[in-house]
């Protein structure tokens, strides 16, 4: 009987990391990394959606001037950067050259615009969360197979960063 599993694309040299071990991600990333090495994978993880998606398409369509691809690489940033409220995110447009090099020059993001972007395209935001957190794990303790108990864990950390986020913002409104 066959396998299905091709053995010769299965990767050997992995390290495995015990689920038990302690793992400890920082609020903000840039205690590990420069912000142009998040940027980059932000980017990379951005651009691996399909953006030529039909959907996509017709949604941009119905709203010309909507610059999907900016809002979202600037909110999965900030999540990154311990940026939560989106009034923070707002206020560090303005006066941090790394926000306004993702944003762009011209990019005039309100904090509603944040909370819509946030609450509308969670799943989204979510996955490019794990995405970089599992990006910043191996690029920390070396290129490893997650086990499940850490992507656990790493699903865990991108949504408390999301439900942190809604909750400072409903705090906000309630001021």
């Amino acid at each position: 009987m066959r396998s299905i599993i091709d053995m010769g694309a299965m990767r050997l040299d992995a390290q495995v990391i015990p689920v038990g071990e302690q793992l400890a991600l920082p609020w903000d990333l840039r205690e590990w990394f420069a912000p142009e090495v998040l940027r980059q994978w932000i980017a990379e993880e951005v651009d691996s959606l399909d953006w030529n998606n039909p959907q996509v398409i017709e949604h941009l369509r119905t709203r010309p001037g909507f610059q999907p691809k900016p809002l979202f690489s600037l909110m999965v940033y900030a999540y990154a950067t311990a940026a939560f409220e989106s009034e923070e995110i707002v206020r560090r447009c303005f006066a941090e050259e790394e926000y306004r090099l993702i944003g762009g020059p011209n990019a005039r993001w309100d904090a509603r615009t944040f909370t819509r972007f946030r609450r509308e395209n969670r799943g989204l935001l979510k996955w490019a969360l794990v995405q970089i957190l599992k990006r910043a794990i191996r690029a920390k303790r070396g290129d490893f197979l997650l086990p499940a108990g850490v992507k656990r864990r790493l699903v865990g950390a991108a949504v408390t960063r999301l439900d942190l986020a809604r909750q400072m913002d409903r705090g906000n409104d309630g001021l």
